[in-house]
C-alpha cells in the first residue's frame, strides 16, 4: 500500500500498513496522545486485520497511525487514530482519515464511526471537516471518567 502524498501544509508522509517492528513507536505516540493505550490490544487488532492498521511516516519515522475494526452491524469504526505532537495542526490526521476512508470503501462499508472526548474540541474540528456527525453520546466512556461523543459519517 506504501503511498507518498503531501499535507495542505507541505509535509511529505509515507502510508503504509502496520508491521509489528512499529508497535513499539504507535506506544509512544498512543501515550502521548490518550495515556491508556494497550500494545497487545492493538497487536490483536492488527491480527484480526492487519488492512485497518495504517501508519504514517515522515523521514522513515512513524508519526502517526489509525485503526479501522468493522462493527458487527457491518459499519467501520475508527478503533484509534493519533499524531506525534510535534505534527499534529499540519495535516497528518487528515492524511490518515483520507486513507481509512479509502480502506473502507474499498471493503464497500456504508458508515463509519468513532468516538471523541468532550474535551477534544481539535479533533471535534477534524471530524465534522472530514464529513462526521454527531449522534449521540456516552457519558463515563473513557477510564478517567469523561464522556465521549459519538460521530458517524456516510461513505
Amino acid at each position: 500500500m506504501d503511498v507518498v502524498v503531501s499535507t495542505a501544509k507541505g509535509i511529505t508522509i509515507k502510508l503504509r500498513h502496520f508491521e509489528k517492528p512499529d508497535i513499539r513507536r504507535v506506544m509512544e505516540i498512543e501515550d502521548e496522545s490518550f495515556l491508556d493505550g494497550d500494545a497487545a490490544l492493538y497487536l490483536e487488532l492488527y491480527e484480526e486485520w492487519p488492512g485497518g492498521f495504517l501508519v504514517a511516516e515522515n523521514e522513515g519515522k512513524v508519526i502517526g497511525f489509525v485503526v479501522l475494526v468493522l462493527t458487527p452491524e457491518g459499519d467501520g469504526r475508527v478503533f484509534a487514530i493519533a499524531v506525534d505532537s510535534r505534527y499534529r495542526g499540519v495535516g497528518v490526521g487528515k492524511v490518515l482519515l483520507k486513507a481509512a476512508f479509502n480502506t473502507l470503501r474499498k471493503r464497500k462499508i456504508g458508515f463509519v464511526r468513532l468516538e471523541v472526548r468532550v474535551s477534544n474540541h481539535v479533533a471535534h474540528r477534524l471530524y465534522r471537516s472530514m464529513g462526521f456527525m454527531e449522534f449521540g453520546f456516552i457519558p463515563f466512556y473513557y477510564k478517567d471518567g469523561e464522556g465521549a461523543i459519538m460521530m458517524r459519517k456516510v461513505m
